[in-house]
């Protein structure tokens, strides 16, 4: 079993192009990386081979025979939570990486490791993931951890799983060979990513146990939030970082707080959202109130899950001040994750709304249907969304949402999904698609739904691809199309499902297919 895609095409010729070698190591894909590296032309003359190291306390061998690395892999604890088993990845992958390309002498060493399913050994784990990790070799020669990344799938089929985190292998190693700025990917500036930055454990556990909510405070970070708006840190560019607080730094600012428990992060570090309910608060010296919306893609991983969880709690307690089956006053309890009426102690939890967003591309994959709406600044296109119905499913979603919006008919089959993204405005998850059409279809354009929509060539969306910042904030775009008039259109920024799904047909990782 192999992968041919211009993901694997593009990785070998950038290791040719550049002159550099490498190796892989692996565990849940089982070789496949490994296999569809070899299934390209060229390849010999860049990777020197691989492993596949299944099961770590039986094959010492296959992990360079090396009695170092191997008790630093097996001797390492970790939670049995699925938060503990992501992070045992994240030093699984870091160390092996580096190892085999010290060992290899390679210019740079992949690692995969994680949990394809159908079954996982954390109780609380459901569907598959990876984390894959690059070092490569410094100027200086020193072998170091380059990049690291997390890739969560929707599914437990491991067929499937194995093939999307091998692709996502491959695209993380252009990524990070090329530091984001592969002419070819259109990919944004990266660093290197440490566990801290890409767990968080919402120890579910705990949101019951006041007296441990309490004892947490002490010692936690707390970010803030007014209305749909977050605390970050004062930037001459877009604020890029949320700003956290102390305990007695959310005491100083003062205002009517209202306190919701997010989770630990790593280093057993407690955080906690603090959505200021009026407008009697200081903001802290350094930092900044901004829409959470716009500036939310520009966080890091972490940091944008927690805006977004966040967001979520804090907007759901806003609306939900009354009991829906009696009409009583509710009350926040277990650490704000739980609403209950003081009259008739009905309990209720936060919700969401499903909505579908689909790239619907050209059959042959050079032309791609996007649109803007009132909302968006001038020349800001996007791709097509709209909410999920009752009774609908999220395939025949799509199909109507093209149509009603745009006129255009996709292909039957052609729907193919990619991810998800949380978007608390107020209440929705975002699933995202990939999907054909004939674009010699005419457009007829929904009026109340958007100003204008049309097929745009890849040339025309690699240009707009090197425009970096939040594009949705029109001061952005102005800015953006003031420097080059000449710029066809915009599209969203990098951290939102809508640039995922564009990327993704910019690049060419996806397989144009319709099913018969």
């Amino acid at each position: 079993m192999t992968i041919t895609s211009r993901t694997f095409e593009r990785f070998v010729s950038l290791l040719k192009e550049r002159k550099k070698t490498c190796v892989v190591v692996e565990q849940c894909c089982g070789g496949l990386i490994q296999a569809s590296i070899l299934a390209q032309p060229g390849a010999s003359a860049v990777y020197f081979g691989g492993s596949v190291s299944y099961n770590t306390r039986k094959a010492k061998l296959l992990l360079l025979n090396s009695d170092e690395l191997h008790q630093s892999l097996i001797q390492k604890q970790f939670t049995d939570s699925t938060a503990g088993y992501i992070q045992s990845k994240l030093h699984w992958t870091a160390e092996t990486s580096i190892a085999y390309c010290q060992a290899m002498g390679t210019d740079f060493a992949i690692a995969e490791g994680g949990a394809s399913g159908p079954t996982f050994r954390p109780s609380d784990m459901k569907t598959g993931f990876a984390v894959i990790s690059v070092a490569g070799k410094g100027e200086d020669g020193t072998i170091s951890l380059l990049g690291q990344d997390i890739v969560h799938s929707p599914t437990n089929n491991r067929e499937e799983n194995m093939r999307y985190f091998a692709n996502a292998a491959a695209s993380f190693a252009i990524h990070t060979i090329c530091k984001g700025k592969d002419p070819c990917l259109h990919l944004d500036k990266m660093e290197v990513k440490s566990a801290e930055s890409l767990v968080l454990d919402r120890a579910t556990h705990v949101r019951t146990d006041e007296a441990k909510l309490e004892e947490l405070e002490k010692a936690a970070q707390f970010i803030i939030l007014q209305d749909c708006r977050s605390l970050l840190v004062r930037s001459d560019t877009p604020s890029t970082r949320l700003a956290f607080l102390t305990h007695e730094e959310v005491i100083a600012i003062g205002g009517n707080q209202r306190k919701t428990f997010l989770g630990i992060r790593s280093k057993d570090t407690p955080v906690f959202a603090v959505d200021i309910l009026d407008e009697k608060f200081r903001i802290p010296r350094g930092t900044e109130i901004v829409d959470t919306r716009t500036t939310a893609p520009l966080l890091d991983t972490i940091e944008n899950e927690l805006a977004l969880h966040a967001t979520a709690y804090a907007a759901w307690q806003r609306r939900n001040k009354y009991c829906s089956l009696c009409g009583g006053t509710t009350t926040v309890i277990d650490g704000g994750t739980c609403l209950q009426c003081s009259k008739c102690a009905a309990k209720s939890w936060p919700r969401q709304d499903p909505s579908m967003i689909c790239a619907v591309s050209s059959r042959d994959g050079e032309r791609i249907l996007l649109a803007r709406s009132p909302r968006h600044p001038e020349k800001l296109h996007t791709t097509l969304a709209g909410f999920v119905e009752a009774g609908e499913t999220l395939e025949a979603a799509v199909a109507r949402e093209a149509f009603e919006e745009t006129g255009v008919r996709i292909d039957e089959g052609s729907v193919q999904y990619v991810g998800t993204q949380p978007w608390p405005f107020p209440q929705s998850c975002m699933f995202g698609f990939l999907a054909t059409a004939d674009e010699k279809q005419p457009l007829h354009i929904d009026a109340n739904e958007l100003l204008s929509a049309r097929w745009f060539t890849k040339e025309e969306v690699a240009k707009a691809a090197t425009v970096e910042g939040p594009t949705m904030q029109k001061g952005v775009a102005l800015a953006a199309l003031e420097r080059d008039p000449t710029l066809p259109l915009l599209i969203p920024p990098k951290g939102v499902i809508a640039r995922r799904l564009i990327d993704q047909w910019l690049t060419g990782s996806w397989k144009y297919s319709r099913s018969n």
